[in-house]
């Protein structure tokens, strides 16, 4: 994207660094807005993204292994279930105007400085944080 922006601007002062530093701050502002429940509007009919609350499907049970682990170095041998439902990042592509718009997808980071876990560790560190994102 960068020799994008400097075969189109050549005359501009902006160096690799700075660039990248304007486009990881909007990234982080854009993260940050999701947590807070807010919806991102990609711009030019290009859709928006947002978290959205998933309810779980009781009929397929899904194990927790980290609880059913620490029982089982306990001596329990049972299994424990996820009972809540769960948030996921996702973007709506229903209002998106784009030619084939069903090859693309959009998939957050993940891994330990990812945006899942930034997710994750909201939703653990808030009682009060699933209020924020709509089914």
């Amino acid at each position: 994207m960068y020799a994008q922006y400097k075969r189109d601007y050549p005359d501009t002062d902006v160096t690799y660094t700075l660039y990248k530093y304007i486009i990881s701050s909007v990234n982080k502002k854009t993260v940050e807005t999701l947590l807070e429940g807010n919806r991102f509007n990609l711009g030019h009919k290009l859709g928006a993204i947002y978290i959205k609350r998933i309810a779980r499907n009781f009929s397929k049970p899904q194990i927790n292994w980290h609880e059913t682990m620490k029982l089982r170095k306990a001596g329990e041998e049972v299994f424990v279930y996820y009972t809540e439902d769960y948030y996921r990042f996702s973007w709506e592509k229903s209002r998106c105007v784009v030619a084939n718009r069903s090859v693309y997808c959009f998939e957050p980071t993940k891994g330990p400085l990812g945006n899942t876990r930034k997710l994750a560790k909201y939703l653990h560190s808030d009682e009060f944080a699933h209020l924020n994102f709509r089914s």
